[in-house]
């Protein structure tokens, strides 16, 4: 393991253990409410910490070129369109035939709590609300773990990483996560994990990656359900995912100096 890499994960550990533990302690013991603006800039910093780690780590040890760099990918927006219809389109694919699912299983039949167009009226906000974790994942971590690894277990290890970062907000009263089952988040963020870094290498940019998260947890707002929801949603998202990240793979590693 790079020092590089050694410091990133000990930040993140630090800034989340402190940050996350400290919003447990407040919900259990009813001290704050989860909509409180206080107890959210507490729960915030836990959120930001992948983000805030890279940045820490990138600020110890790259040169100012690669600073600038970094923070070029980051905000690059200016890829292909094709890219922001492909992560529109693979979003939809993921979250509306779950509901056939869900009803053919003896779900709600009310599909949507607002308009389908909300997806992209919340996605801005939810760029802060789990979209900046990017900067921390596909910006920092997987760029030095393929240095090492493959594409497929840099992306495993990520989603690995990423979904046991999330097991505190269950502990948490109030937050989303503790209306899902654990085992079903944790294969959907390794699903999500390998079409993610896909976008990433074919697009060098972290924008489209925090602009796929933002609009995923958009649907949360958005869909009366989630993908997370059952084993069969969970598991039919592996499949969806599997076809994109087939797809997106003969279209970017054989143009790259990475290996599958």
């Amino acid at each position: 393991m790079t020092k590089q890499l050694r410091c990133f994960l000990i930040i993140l550990l630090m800034f989340s253990t402190i940050f996350y533990g400290i919003s447990i302690l407040i919900t259990q013991l009813h001290m704050l409410d989860f909509d409180n603006p206080i107890f959210i800039s507490i729960y915030a910093i836990a959120g930001y910490s992948p983000a805030i780690s890279a940045i820490i780590t990138i600020a110890c040890y790259y040169t100012k070129k690669e600073c600038i760099e970094f923070f070029i990918k980051v905000i690059n927006i200016k890829i292909n369109i094709l890219y922001y219809l492909y992560a529109l389109v693979c979003i939809l694919i993921l979250w509306i035939p779950p509901y056939v699912i869900s009803v053919v299983n003896g779900g709600s039949e009310d599909m949507l709590s607002l308009p389908l167009y909300y997806i992209l009226i919340f996605a801005p906000m939810m760029i802060f609300a789990g979209g900046i974790e990017e900067i921390g994942w596909r910006g920092f971590l997987l760029p030095n773990l393929l240095k090492k690894l493959s594409v497929t277990k840099s992306s495993l290890l990520i989603g690995i990483i990423w979904s046991v970062w999330h097991i505190p907000m269950w502990f948490v009263i109030g937050s989303p996560q503790q209306k899902l089952n654990f085992i079903t988040f944790f294969i959907s963020c390794i699903a999500s994990s390998l079409l993610l870094s896909l976008l990433y290498i074919k697009t060098r940019s972290v924008w489209i990656c925090i602009l796929f998260h933002a609009m995923d947890n958009a649907c949360f707002q958005v869909f009366t359900y989630s993908i997370d929801s059952n084993y069969i949603t969970a598991v039919y998202s592996i499949l969806v995912i599997a076809i994109c990240y087939y797809v997106l793979y003969k279209l970017t590693i054989k143009s790259t100096k990475y290996n599958i």
